[in-house]
């Protein structure tokens, strides 16, 4: 009985440590397998997160594509109408604007074109009671020189009147025909060229001159010599360019805007007065005049007798010619601001309102 209790117990120890032994692999075999298994399943929960989200995702962006083209096409319409709308809005603003700017326009053109006409006319009327003033002043003076030079001729006790009144009227009418080609010039330039051309008629030798920036300038030379009866662009005439206090009885002319003579004496004249683009023999006498505009010296004519014998009452006729040449320069002048006043607002939108005023300053000057 002993035996088999040992062995018995032998038994249970060996089952024991079998039983504990299996029981440890058991538990570490169940640990791994639970490891493994909780590995897979996060794997598995993983990747069915990650496809879930990439669908969520998928199905996400595709709402939001379809939701942003929802609104964009809604937008776009609001858009579209409401751009319709305020271009309706816009072109009935802009018609009234447009209305409302055209007859403003069409008064500012009329009111422009009325104080044209007006200074046109208030410079015609005081060019003609100018000139009739002055006709009759020449007409006078003409006759007292002619008058005076008949009674010194030899053989002759007096003048006359049968022959005064004949030469008288000749002077007349010369200065009513340079009046009459004054009045025709349409340009500034053409006026200045006439009237040293008219002046040239007059005295043997004659120049305008115009007045800069302080300084006188030559327009056109008669009867001084190749060199200086050039074009203004030759190179002589256009090197006339002086100080008043160079330019002698011209410059003194410039200052005081009243006609300046002087006579040429046995020792010629002061030196302040003889103009530095030409000397003065013994006897000659020399006159410049100023060509008033808006009581500004614009230019200034020069004449003298040098070289041969002048008209009749040639001093008086520059006179005359400078002062009607005045107030043609300063109804062109007048009439060119009127034109640029009207062409600034024509070019708004007003396409025709009217007649253009007989004014044009471009283009190529005409030579006398």
């Amino acid at each position: 009985m002993a035996l088999e209790d040992d062995v018995q117990k032998s038994a249970d120890q060996l089952i024991e440590r079998i039983r504990e032994q299996t029981e440890q692999e058991i538990r570490g075999f169940v640990s791994e397998t639970l490891t493994a298994a909780a590995k897979e399943r996060a794997t598995v929960l993983d990747e069915t997160r990650r496809a879930a989200d990439s669908e969520r995702q998928k199905a996400l962006r595709e709402e939001s594509a379809r939701v942003r083209a929802e609104v964009e096409k809604t937008w776009a319409a609001k858009l579209r109408e409401t751009t319709e709308a305020g271009e309706q809005r816009f072109d009935a603003d802009l018609r009234t604007v447009r209305e409302q700017a055209d007859r403003h326009l069409v008064e500012k053109v009329a009111s422009v074109r009325a104080e044209g006409q007006r200074v046109l006319e208030a410079a015609r009327q005081e060019s003609d009671r100018a000139l009739a003033l002055r006709v009759g002043q020449v007409r006078e003076e003409a006759e007292r020189t002619i008058a005076a030079e008949l009674a010194s001729a030899p053989g002759q006790a007096g003048p006359e009147p049968a022959l005064v009144e004949p030469q008288t009227d000749q002077v007349v009418k010369r200065m009513l025909q340079g009046v009459r080609r004054l009045d025709q010039a349409t340009r500034l330039t053409d006026a200045l060229d006439t009237l040293a051309v008219l002046a040239g008629d007059e005295a043997p030798r004659a120049a305008v001159l115009t007045v800069q920036d302080g300084r006188v300038r030559g327009w056109r030379f008669i009867g001084f010599g190749p060199a200086l009866d050039q074009p203004l662009d030759h190179a002589e005439t256009g090197q006339v360019d002086l100080e008043f206090g160079e330019a002698g009885i011209v410059g003194r002319a410039v200052v005081t805007g009243e006609s300046c003579a002087v006579v040429s004496g046995p020792n010629g004249v002061p030196g302040d007065a003889e103009p530095a683009f030409t000397t003065l023999p013994t006897g000659v006498h020399a006159l410049a005049v100023p060509v008033l505009v808006g009581g500004q010296v614009m230019a200034v004519v020069y004449g003298d007798d040098s070289e041969r014998r002048p008209a009749e009452a040639w001093r008086e006729s520059l006179e005359l010619l400078a002062r009607h040449a005045g107030h043609c320069l300063e109804a062109l002048t007048a009439a060119r601001a009127a034109q640029l006043a009207l062409l600034d607002a024509e070019s708004l939108s007003v396409k025709e309102v009217g007649p253009r005023l007989p004014f044009e300053e471009s283009g190529e000057e005409v030579r006398q």
